[in-house]
């Protein structure tokens, strides 16, 4: 693939795909694309591992993936190791400064460039999107569908404003609402990790599996945060590191993914009866001049965050803990920030949908998702033509194999390009 798609005579890097074939060849429908999350995810990597696809969808689809440019084996994005594993303080109430988190962006991104070349300018999903089209082509069909999880949907989203005609269907499983600006992004990010939590502590006081159940589940939670922030716990598997206030933060929605309730509860419990360490002192991230893979850094490929100094931070950092209520905060603060000083200007910055010619598509989207917010979901609705939302009335952050309801309504969607009922209930 050409490293720039303005250039397409220019600078080349090597894309991986991996393809499984249908199992019933006789019943074949077409080729399916499945896009992979994060940024960061690799696709081949899922479709070896088995994939997430029922039986009956292997049967009917040869079905294609990739690791995304920039992701494992298609050019790796490679930063120094010193900066990608130590990050500078994002919270401002424990003395996070945003000018010294603008110039480690900076710095990072520097390190970026050296170890990763020219693809750095280039890792937005547009660019992604092209790679797909350039991969249809090569595969010799006239169409394809397309299934985008999560961070997926971006490509997935580009690919149909480009090449309306050459999508046959796509399902947008967990969508990222790519309309929105950074203040709207974070702040929805973080009502959807509060929404979340708050289903979670119901649940711990309603079942007496529950760990916590019978204790004030966001008094714990504030327990616990007090001591993360005065820098005295360390991580349950590995007790030599720190658990800082925004660490737990990031911990603690990702736990609310799938979502592992039980397990959250338990590590809650034992952060709350962890004894005090004794705090360290902070370092600001230092180069070792070796490099490390940061394919999360495309992240800022699409987004745009604009933070002109410490007091707009701190109004951001208000409205951010009063969305994400005992949470404080959602791991999108953190890129945000980084993002807002990011030297490399976003080629797909946030925009609403182009789109015409497009085949009806498909939104799945759980009623509790910590990561992608229902209210995305919607938005997605609202501004693509054509587009039916399936809502889960369920919890978590991925939707295709979440119960035989989800599954089925895809399956039907995406073999026979029927559009199911509204809602599935919760499992």
């Amino acid at each position: 693939m050409p490293v720039d798609w303005a250039d397409p005579g220019g600078e080349k890097i090597e894309v991986a795909v991996v393809r499984d074939r249908a199992d019933e060849p006789s019943k074949k429908v077409g080729t399916l694309v499945s896009l992979p999350g994060g940024p960061g995810t690799s696709g081949v990597d899922e479709i070896i591992k088995g994939g997430k696809f029922s039986a009956e969808l292997r049967g009917r689809f040869d079905i294609v993936s990739l690791d995304p440019r920039g992701v494992k084996r298609s050019h790796p994005v490679r930063c120094d190791a010193g900066l990608a594993a130590s990050r500078p303080n994002v919270v401002p109430d424990l003395g996070g400064r945003i000018d010294e988190v603008q110039s480690y962006a900076r710095d990072l991104a520097a390190s970026c460039r050296q170890y990763t070349g020219s693809l750095m300018d280039h890792l937005d999903a547009v660019s992604v999107a092209r790679d797909i089209e350039a991969l249809r082509s090569a595969l010799g069909v006239d169409q394809i569908s397309i299934y985008g999880r999560s961070y997926g949907t971006m490509p997935a989203q580009a690919y149909v404003e480009l090449f309306p005609k050459q999508l046959r269907a796509m399902l947008l499983d967990s969508v990222d609402d790519h309309s929105l600006d950074g203040p709207a992004f974070m702040a929805s990010e973080a009502r959807a990790g509060r929404d979340a939590f708050d289903e979670f502590a119901s649940w711990c006081a309603r079942e007496a599996q529950c760990v916590l159940h019978g204790s004030d589940v966001d008094q714990i939670l504030d327990e616990v945060y007090a001591k993360a922030a005065r820098g005295e716990l360390r991580d349950l598997t590995d007790v030599t590191k720190p658990l800082g206030a925004a660490d737990l933060s990031t911990q603690v929605v990702k736990r609310l993914f799938r979502p592992e309730w039980s397990l959250l509860a338990t590590e809650l419990r034992s952060l709350a009866d962890q004894p005090a360490s004794s705090p360290l002192t902070p370092k600001f991230p230092q180069r070792q001049g070796v490099p490390a893979p940061l394919p999360e850094v495309a992240f800022c490929s699409d987004w745009r965050f604009d933070i002109a100094d410490q007091d707009q931070w701190i109004q951001l950092w208000r409205e951010q803990n009063a969305n994400a209520g005992t949470l404080r905060s959602h791991f999108a603060w953190g890129a945000g920030a980084l993002c807002s000083s990011w030297p490399i200007a976003p080629p797909n910055p946030p925009h609403l949908p182009r789109i015409a010619d497009a085949p009806p598509i498909l939104i799945l989207n759980s009623l509790h998702d910590p990561s992608t917010p229902y209210e995305w979901a919607l938005g997605v609705e609202k501004n693509t033509p054509g587009a039916t939302l399936l809502t889960y009335e369920g919890w978590g952050h991925g939707i295709y194999d979440r119960s035989p309801c989800t599954t089925t309504a895809a399956d039907q969607y995406l073999i026979h390009l029927t559009l199911p009922q509204p809602r599935c209930p919760a499992a």
